[in-house]
C-alpha cells in the first residue's frame, strides 16, 4: 500500500462514510472511492461493507487498520523528530575538546546547553591536540576544539576567541614578583612544565628561543589539570593558558601576566565537507559565550 492509499482507508474508518473520508482529506468523493476500490484490488480482499449508507470494516479491514494505526504514529513520531532536529530540539552531538578547555569552558556549556536542549544527547571525549584532530578527521566526532592548529588540507578551523598564556604560582612564591613577569624569571622558580607538542607548547618554547631563556622544569607533566595541582599544592610555578589559571584556587595560587604577550586562538574544528547542525551550532554559540565568562574571570585573577 502506498502512503495515499493509507491516508484514505484511515480515513474512511475514521469517518465511516465516503462522504466524510473526503471532508477529512479535503478532496471529492469520487477521489475517495476509487482510491478505495483499487486499493482492495490490489491486495485482493474486501476492506468495507456498506450498510444504510455507512462503511463498516471487515474482518480483514479491521485487521489492517491496527497496522495502520501503528504505521501513523511512527509517521507521527518521524514529523515530530524532523521538527525537533530542524529546531535544534533534539539529536546527537559528539564532541572532542583538548584538556585546557575542558577543565571550565566544555562543562560549562554543556549544562547551559541542556538546560535549553534537554533532549539532545551529548558524548564528550577529552584528547591531546593530534588526537583532536583524527577524531575529527576519522568523523568519530562531529566537531572539536583546540588551540592554534595548523592547516589541514581536510579540515576546517574556525576561530572563536582569543586567550594569553600566564604564570601560575603558588601564594608564597609570589611575594615580591611584579604584576607582569618576565620568561626569565622563571628560571629562579622550581618550573612545572607541560611535557607536550601542542600548539600552547610551541608557543612558550617558541617565545623562549627569542628571549635566549632555557626553562628547565623540576617536574613535567602532560596536562594542564596535573600542573595545576602541583601549582596548587606549592611544587612550583608554571606558565599555563588563562582558562586553565581562571579555575585555580585563590587562596593557594596567585595568577601573574607575563611581560611577553604570548597569544593564542580557541578554534572550533570541523571535517571539510561536514554538514553543520542546528544542534552544533546552538553548542558553538554556548561555547563562544562561555568562554567570553571565563576569559573575564582569568582577567580579573591577573596581579591577583
Amino acid at each position: 500500500m502506498r502512503l495515499r492509499q493509507i491516508e484514505v482507508f484511515r480515513a474512511v474508518m475514521l469517518a465511516g462514510t465516503v462522504s466524510g473520508a473526503a471532508r477529512l482529506l479535503n478532496v471529492t468523493q469520487p477521489a475517495v472511492t476509487n482510491v478505495l476500490l483499487h486499493t482492495e484490488d490490489e491486495l485482493g480482499i474486501k476492506l468495507f461493507e456498506r450498510i444504510k449508507g455507512r462503511l463498516y470494516p471487515t474482518a480483514e479491514g479491521r485487521a489492517l487498520y491496527a497496522e495502520v494505526e501503528r504505521a501513523f504514529a511512527d509517521i507521527e513520531n518521524l514529523r515530530k523528530l524532523a521538527a525537533n532536529l530542524r529546531g535544534g530540539r533534539s539529536g546527537n552531538l559528539r564532541i572532542t575538546a583538548s584538556p585546557a578547555l575542558c577543565i571550565e569552558i566544555i562543562p560549562l556549556a554543556i549544562c547551559r546547553f541542556l538546560q535549553k536542549h534537554p533532549d539532545v544527547n551529548i558524548q564528550v571525549e577529552t584528547h591531546n591536540y593530534r588526537d583532536v584532530l583524527n577524531s575529527v578527521l576519522v568523523q568519530n566526532v562531529d566537531i572539536g576544539f583546540t588551540f592554534n592548529p595548523q592547516p589541514h588540507p581536510a579540515l576546517d578551523a574556525e576561530p572563536i576567541a582569543e586567550g594569553s598564556l600566564v604564570g601560575l604560582f603558588p601564594s608564597a612564591m609570589a611575594d615580591g614578583l611584579p604584576e607582569r613577569v618576565s620568561l626569565a624569571s622563571f628560571q629562579d622558580l622550581p618550573l612545572i612544565g607541560l611535557h607536550t607538542d601542542d600548539p600552547l607548547g610551541n608557543i612558550l618554547r617558541g617565545a623562549c628561543q627569542g628571549a635566549n631563556v632555557l626553562l628547565a622544569p623540576r617536574v613535567e607533566v602532560k596536562t594542564n589539570r596535573i600542573a595545576l595541582a602541583l601549582v596548587q599544592n606549592g611544587a612550583g610555578a608554571a606558565i599555563l593558558d588563562q582558562y586553565t589559571a581562571a579555575s585555580a584556587d585563590p587562596e593557594r595560587v596567585r595568577v601573574k601576566a607575563l611581560q611577553q604577550d604570548l597569544r593564542f586562538t580557541v578554534n572550533v574544528i570541523r571535517a571539510r565537507h561536514h554538514t553543520r547542525s542546528v544542534i552544533e551550532q546552538h553548542f558553538v554559540a554556548e561555547v563562544v559565550e562561555v568562554e567570553r565568562l571565563v576569559a573575564r574571570a582569568a582577567q580579573e585573577r591577573l596581579g591577583g
